[in-house]
């Protein structure tokens, strides 16, 4: 580990704490905002993506707004109509994941909606085993991405390992509807980009044929 790394290590939690205050005020505010305009949309995980018109929220201190979308959200009940959760859920822990599906389904509105995209572990493994066109184009968009690349069984190392994966819990969509289902989701499965609803159209950035292929994007709406 680099100095810097070491340094990282231990200042990233420093500063989100003595940052979380502030965040968390922001977030209330704009929450409050929202709220004020019409319906509220809230993006949870964004990082310094921010999604126009959403209520952006992260635990990292690079994110402007504090939620932990773990815990009960500091909001009323039934007052969010969208929720958005882009390769956010495969970072927790399954019983952390059951914690966001029962917090965001009190959070949301009666026919609110609630969007995920994660990794498909499912299609991520037919890509290696197949071994075929899609293992290329998974390979070459790698190596787009700077990864250095060389062996097909590197494809499953990055859904499973890369940016920490293994530290949360990766799902296939049979795992990920039962659980929402469990939280009292109707669940539907839809492709990258795609949704009957407007606001939920068009949000997901990795759209290379092959991170297409294997994204697994569905949306749990709450029954109304």
């Amino acid at each position: 580990m680099t100095a810097r790394s070491q340094l990282s290590r231990f200042a990233h939690p420093a500063i989100e704490r003595v940052t979380r205050p502030a965040r968390e005020r922001r977030f209330q505010q704009e929450f409050a905002a929202a709220r004020d305009a019409g319906e509220v949309k809230v993006n949870i995980g964004a990082g310094r993506k921010a999604v126009p018109g959403w209520v952006n929220t992260d635990v990292v201190w690079q994110g402007r707004l504090y939620l932990d979308a773990t815990s009960a959200w500091p909001v009323p009940a039934g007052s969010v109509g969208y929720i958005y959760a882009d390769n956010v859920i495969e970072h927790v822990t399954l019983a952390q994941g059951r914690e966001v599906f029962r917090h965001a389904f009190t959070a949301l509105a009666p026919g609110g909606v609630f969007r995920l995209a994660t990794p498909d572990v499912e299609a991520v493994a037919r890509q290696y085993l197949e071994n075929g066109e899609l293992a290329r184009l998974g390979m070459e968009r790698n190596r787009e991405r700077g990864r250095d690349f060389v062996h097909p069984v590197e494809l499953l190392r990055q859904v499973y390992v890369g940016a920490q994966h293994y530290l949360g819990f990766i799902y296939d969509y049979a795992a990920l509807s039962t659980e929402m289902e469990q939280a009292g989701f109707v669940v539907t499965r839809v492709r990258p980009g795609e949704s009957a609803h407007a606001p939920l159209a068009g949000l997901e950035v990795r759209m290379h044929p092959a991170e297409e292929a294997t994204a697994l994007v569905v949306e749990g709406t709450k029954p109304a």
